[in-house]
Parts: C-alpha cells; structure tokens; sequence
C-alpha cells in the first residue's frame, strides 16, 4: 500500500512539472499576442498600429499583424478578425501597419499581436492600440512593453504570449525570439527568426505509408472473414474467428465515431461523446503520439484532420488489442453467425444510408453546383485541383444526375436478398468517388476508403464465386444470403416497422431537406437584386482615369450572385468581399467588408440596361466607374452546349 501510495505522488509531481514545462511544436508559422477585456454598449471602433519589417531570400515569407475580438458566451465565438493575410507586410524598410476593426456589446476580449510565415528575420515594434470613446475620438489603450524595451531571455518575450490567445506557452521550434538593437522606437525591437522552413515542416513523418499499412491491415481481415475455408457450415477457420473479431470492433468504433449523420438522431446521441474525443484525442495527440502541433480543429467541411486520423488510429489500435484480447479469452465458440449478422447489418445500413444521403445532394445538383462566376473567373491555373473537380463535376446537370443515382443504389444494400448486387454496384461507385478524393486532394479520403472497405467486407462471403462466375468456365450455386436469427413474430414485425421508417426518412426526409438547402445554398437561393458579373470600363479616382493594368486600386469586375454579397475583383488579382444592403428605390449599395464595419462605404449607382454606373467616397477618395454587365452564357463553358454532331473536335 505505501509502495502504491509513493507511485501516486511520484506520477502527480511529474504531471506538475509537465505542466509548467513549454510545450515545442513544430510548423510554419509563429505568432505572439496579448489581449484586453472590453465592455461597451455600442458599436465603438478601434486601431491597432505597429512598425515591422521583413529580411529574408524566401519568396514565401511574409509577416503582419493581426486582431481578433472574442464574443461573450451565447453570442457567437468570434467578432472581428484581421490578419492582413490579405496584404501581408513582404518590406525590408520600417513602416507603420494600422489593422482597423470595432467591438460592440457582445464583445468580451480583445487579442493583438503579430504573425511570421516562413524563413527570414522578422522585425516588430512600437505597438499601439486605441478604441473610440463616446464622442468619437480614438483614445490610447496601455499596452505592456509595448516596444519591446525589456530584453528577451530564454525565447520569451516579456508581458507577451506565444500563440494566438493566452493560456499555456509553447514554442515553435523553427522560430527563434531575440531583442535586436535594429529598432524603430526606444533601444530595442523584437526580433524573431524563421529558419529551416520547408514544404514538409509541422507534417507527420511517413504518416502517408502508416495510414495505408492500416488501411491494408482492415482490407486483409475483412477478406479474411469469409474468404478463409471453414470446417464445416457451423465452425469457421481460426483465421475466419480473428478476422471477424477485429472487423466487429473496428467498424463498430468507426461507425460510432465517423458516423456523419448516417444513422437517423445518432448525432443527438453522439453530443456528448463527442465533447468528451475534443478533449480527449489532442491529449493522446500530443502525450501519447508526441505529435509536432496541437490538435485545434475538429471534423468540419474537411474529413480528413487530424483529429479524424488520430480517432481512426485509436480505433485501430483498440480493436487490436480487443482481437488478442477476444482470442485468448473466447476458445469455445466455433462461429459469430448471430455476431455477423448485426455486424453486416450494421455496415450495410451505414454504408446505404451515407451514400443515398450522398445521391440526392447530387441528382438535385446542390453538392457540385453550377460554376458561380468566381469559378468562371478564375484562371485555371489558380484554382485548386479541388475546385477543378467541383467545377468539372457541377458543370453538367446530366453528370450529376448520373452519379447521384448510381450512389442512391446502394439502398440496394439495405436489403439481405439484394445486398450482393448492391454491394457490386456500390463498390464501382465508392471507388469512383475514393479516386476523386484521392487524386484531387478532397478532404473526405478517410470517409470514402471506409466505404470502399466496408463494402468489400460484406461482398467478401460471394467474392470467390463471382471471381469463379466471371473469369472461369465453371458453373456456381447461388451466392449467398446471409441468414438472419430467429425472431419472434412481434419482435420481426418492430424491425420491418423500423426499416420502413428509416428508408421513408432517408429518400423522404432527405429528398425534402436537399430541396429545402438547395433553396438556401444552392442554385435556387435567393439572387442578388443587381445579379450579374459587371465588366468596369472606366474607372476615375480623383478625376484621374486609371488606366494601367497593374494598379492595385483599379477594380476589374463587379459581381452580384448571393443575396446580399458582392465580390470585388482588382486588376491584381485582390478579391475583396462585401456584405450589401441594397437601395434600389434610392439607388444605393451599403458595402461593409467582411472584416467589420469600420471600413464601410456607400456607393451610389444607375442602371440602364446592361450598363451600371456608380460613385463612391472611400477613405477621403473620389471614385466613378462604367460598367457592362456579363452574363454566364457570356462564357465559352456555359454556352458551347451539346452537339450530335461534331466535324472537328473543340477542345479550347
């Protein structure tokens, strides 16, 4: 008992000295901050203003400062935010920076600092913050060591925090943090250093071959269940014995953590699991597989972060463990034939239900929707293979229409006499969409190579005679169907009352709720009054008539899609959007960017026809511009269209 008692306290002292100790992470970048409480009752602007400047060979480095408000609880988790990723500050000379954004009554802390990108010598100082008073006049904000006057010792900077909020430090290993005498105020000026950079920096090592070792190992045991010759009809191989127990946790596990909704309120089930795998899986992250970064983001748009793989790989690891485990203990049962059953039935539901999900949002084309004109815009080289494919795969009503029903066919699986051509069809499709996600890097590999899998798992017991069927002259019985536990009458009219429910919600309720988020986020979603692409002929500032082509305040396009947006493209490249309340009586556009409202401005307007004047103040600038509207079938992708016939090929 004292030895017991001695091993307590001796693992509760070192968790205490792991605690003070700085975590190393290892990435790209490397920011610092500091933050202040804020209390107003009406909206109130604020500047954050800075020195900086940048010395280095790498075409990639960059620095800029950065804001961000924090709301109160209950009022959305975030405000303003700025981090001038949109003009990065890439000068070797001293100058000042302002970010300028507002607070308001659900406000609740203000964040500040600096960011650093890359190799080089990044430079900082003489920071200062001012919030408008009641009258309207920017009053100054007391920042501690504000130029950095307090001599950096051992990586930390004084009154400042590394990261980008305050809690426990940590230190990014290819940043170094010193004071320099090269300053713009006072004595000293922060100094921090990016060094060894590459394209590989803060990326798992071999993290690619260990996530297909795994996903070989779940292909081998899934084979491996079925294809292995049993003794008899009631007593399967050992090697059939293993395989199953392995896929009955594994598949288990990831259903019940990847399950994406495909189960009817599971996700309701799920909320306070889930809560509990936010915490638990970035402490596995960082104690348990040591990773170079902290775990911060979790299953959003993309299915395939880290937190995902880092779920994925505890599933693996405890169905490992549950397979000695299960073998060592259990030396009677000859079969799993109950087990296998609700196991199958499990998958096939998942996999079905998922993919008929997937189906509809594709045969009413509200998944890849029609190319917007930021896509018909957009060069090709600047788009991203995933917008390639989102734009190749939308362009075509018939494709989508084409691919949504093939992924509906997996209902097919939902049922035990129907389950192997399904399970035929499905594969073909799952690995159609797994090649996509693949080969142009969309974020849902993980979810689409379990479909894959899965699917091979239950057309595994039929596999050999339909390699036998089709490469071979030799006749075969009829594949099998797996057989289902006796029931009791009651107990098998319940399941047939809730595989009806569930098939009337999934094509019902899904069909219906795609129709309705169509009308929210897809093609018939409410259109911008002003719809349309507008070409900027002229554009006057301050009587001057801007004319060369690589002005950074000459505006290329006007475009109106979405209710309430505008996207504002430059001749160089800039995309600027703004959110618009439009004045049709009066002729008038309110247009406050997306970053707060203390940049926003009012731009008058005329409409004749295709042409919309318009004229605008903007930071102590006189701005007047023509315009002649675009349409989409202005593009070559839009209207070209279909032909029976074609003498020569169009390939432009």
């Amino acid at each position: 008992m004292k030895k017991l008692y001695l091993a307590v306290i001796a693992i509760l002292f070192s968790l205490s000295i792991s605690g003070q100790t700085i975590n190393v992470i290892s990435r790209d970048w490397a920011p610092f901050s500091q933050n202040i409480e804020v209390n107003v009752d009406t909206i109130k602007k604020f500047k954050l203003i800075a020195f900086a400047k940048v010395e280095t060979t790498d075409k990639k480095a960059k620095t800029g400062l950065w804001a961000r408000v924090d709301n109160k609880e209950g009022k959305g988790r975030r405000g303003f935010f700025d981090n001038m990723s949109d003009r990065p500050i890439t000068s070797n000379k001293w100058k000042s920076y302002t970010i300028q954004g507002v607070i308001d009554q659900d406000s609740k802390k203000l964040n500040f600092g600096g960011i650093c990108y890359n190799n080089g010598k990044f430079y900082f100082d003489k920071f200062e913050l001012y919030i408008e008073d009641d009258n309207g006049e920017y009053q100054p904000i007391a920042i501690k060591n504000s130029s950095f006057e307090a001599k950096i010792e051992d990586q930390t900077i004084p009154e400042w925090n590394m990261g980008i909020s305050k809690g426990k430090p940590y230190r990014v290993k290819e940043f170094s943090i010193s004071s320099s005498n090269d300053s713009e105020d006072g004595q000293y000026s922060l100094l921090i250093e990016g060094s060894g950079i590459s394209e590989k920096t803060g990326s798992i090592a071999g993290i690619g071959k260990f996530i297909v070792f795994i996903y070989l190992i779940v292909l081998v045991f899934s084979l491996m269940t079925k294809l292995s010759p049993s003794k008899s009809e009631n007593s399967w191989s050992k090697s059939s014995l293993i395989a199953f127990r392995f896929s009955f946790v594994y598949f288990l596990l990831f259903i019940i953590i990847h399950n994406n909704g495909a189960y009817v309120f599971f996700d309701y089930i799920m909320k306070y699991p889930n809560d509990l795998l936010h915490q638990f899986i970035p402490w596995v992250g960082k104690h348990i597989l040591h990773l170079p970064y902290d775990i911060t983001t979790f299953t959003n748009g993309s299915g395939d972060t880290t937190y995902d793989y880092v779920l994925m790989f505890l599933a693996f690891f405890i169905a490992v463990v549950s397979t000695v485990v299960w073998t060592l203990v259990d030396k009677k049962n000859k079969n799993y034939d109950k087990l296998y059953y609700w196991l199958t039935t499990a998958v096939r539901y998942y996999v079905g239900l998922m993919l008929i999900h997937y189906g509809l949002v594709k045969v009413i084309q509200l998944q890849f929707p029609q190319p917007s004109f930021y896509r018909l815009f957009q060069p090709y080289g600047e788009s991203s293979p995933m917008g390639l494919a989102w734009t190749f795969l939308g362009f075509s009503k018939g494709y989508n229409l084409f691919m949504g029903i093939a992924e509906v066919l997996a209902g097919l699986l939902l049922f035990r006499r129907t389950l192997a051509f399904g399970a035929i069809i499905t594969l073909m499709t799952a690995l159609n969409v797994m090649a996509v996600n693949y080969f142009y890097d969309v974020p849902v590999k993980l979810l689409s190579t379990h479909l894959v899998l899965m699917t091979i798992f239950l057309l595994s017991r039929d596999i050999k005679k339909l390699c036998i069927f089709l490469f071979t002259n030799k006749t075969i019985e009829g594949l099998t169907t797996i057989k289902r536990p006796k029931f009791n009458k009651s107990i098998n009219i319940s399941l047939l009352v809730i595989k009806a429910f569930i098939l009337t919600y999934a094509l019902g309720y899904g069909f219906y709720n795609a129709l309705q988020s169509k009308k929210i986020y897809g093609s018939d979603a409410p259109k911008s009054k002003l719809y349309g692409a507008y070409k900027i002929t002229d554009y006057v500032v301050n009587g001057d008539t801007i004319t060369n082509y690589k002005s950074k305040i000459l505006w290329k396009t006007l475009v109106f899609e979405r209710e309430g947006y505008v996207q504002v493209r430059k001749m160089d490249k800039q995309r600027i959007s703004y959110k618009t309340e439009i004045d049709t009586i009066n002729h008038k556009i309110e247009l406050t960017p997306y970053r707060g409202k203390s940049d926003a401005f009012t731009l008058n307007y005329t409409k004749n026809g295709d042409k919309l004047d318009f004229n605008y103040i903007h930071k102590k600038d006189t701005v007047f511009g023509k315009t002649e509207k675009l349409g989409k079938d202005d593009f070559l992708l839009i209207n070209r269209g279909f032909h029976w016939i074609s003498e020569y090929p169009y390939n432009r």
